[in-house]
């Protein structure tokens, strides 16, 4: 099965062709992506191949919660497939999303059966027939949420995709600790909170080659302001789980039973 809602244009698509090309040329650490913050600060990223890592290279919390999950899963910002392909060898039934073309073509070259190309923005236009067990925002992709407001309807859109026993993870991590800490970071996560911003709201896009995204907000929460928003929902925080190695989290919610 496959399904296009909406994609990026052909060039704006910078990581979907860098992670196309790792894997073309065989060569899965030849990819590299350029982050460019609203700042002026530019990240050369050079890990193309953290998007194929085998289930032995994930995080911690990952291999803990992964073998738990089963049913129908959505994976969100799925990229080259590590996390579906994994589920689909499981026997789980899994949704592969992602709003990039060629990561997806990549996923179908790699053998992912069910796809789906979407953004978090027309995700609304999935027929809502379609419902999941597990939601999965892996790899730090609770920053699709990408600000207060698209938090909260985010999370009620999310309701019409799942059931009452269903879950959400969400992995992120805080931005006021280590991997923040440089002193341009340090101020335009202070000028973001002077401007009644979330402190983790980072104004980017991604550039390879000849092709860069559109500029979009890319969401980092600590534990506290997650958990503050979470309450503002019909979810609650059902558990965490933490990775001291990166500093990371996945927030696993679950549906309030009397809203």
């Amino acid at each position: 099965m496959h399904i296009t809602i909406h994609e990026l244009k052909p060039e704006e698509d910078s990581f979907g062709n860098n992670i196309f090309e790792s894997y073309k040329s065989g060569n899965l650490y030849s990819g590299f992506e350029i982050e460019e913050r609203s700042d002026g600060r530019f990240i050369l990223n050079g890990d193309s191949n953290s998007y194929f890592e085998p289930f032995e290279e994930w995080t911690s919390i990952q291999k803990q919660i992964a073998p738990t999950l089963t049913g129908r899963i959505l994976d969100v910002g799925c990229g080259g497939g590590k996390h579906a392909l994994y589920f689909q060898q499981q026997e789980q039934e899994v949704l592969a999303m992602d709003n990039s073309p060629k990561a997806i073509e990549t996923c179908q070259l790699r053998g992912i059966r069910n796809t789906l190309i979407c953004d978090v923005e027309h995700l609304h236009l999935l027929d809502e027939s379609h419902k999941f067990d597990h939601i999965i925002f892996w790899g730090n992709n609770l920053g699709l949420f990408q600000s207060e407001s698209f938090f909260f309807y985010l999370m009620e859109l999310l309701e019409e995709y799942t059931h009452e026993n269903s879950i959400l993870h969400l992995e992120s991590m805080s931005p006021y600790t280590e991997g923040f800490l440089d002193q341009e970071t340090v101020d335009y996560v202070n000028q973001n909170l002077d401007r009644k911003r979330l402190g983790g709201q980072m104004n980017v896009r991604i550039r390879y080659k000849k092709y860069v995204t559109p500029w979009t907000d890319y969401l980092f929460l600590s534990l506290d302001e997650l958990k503050r928003l979470v309450d503002l929902t019909n979810w609650k925080i059902a558990h965490i789980f933490e990775d001291e190695c990166t500093n990371q989290y996945i927030a696993q919610l679950k549906k309030k039973k009397n809203k």
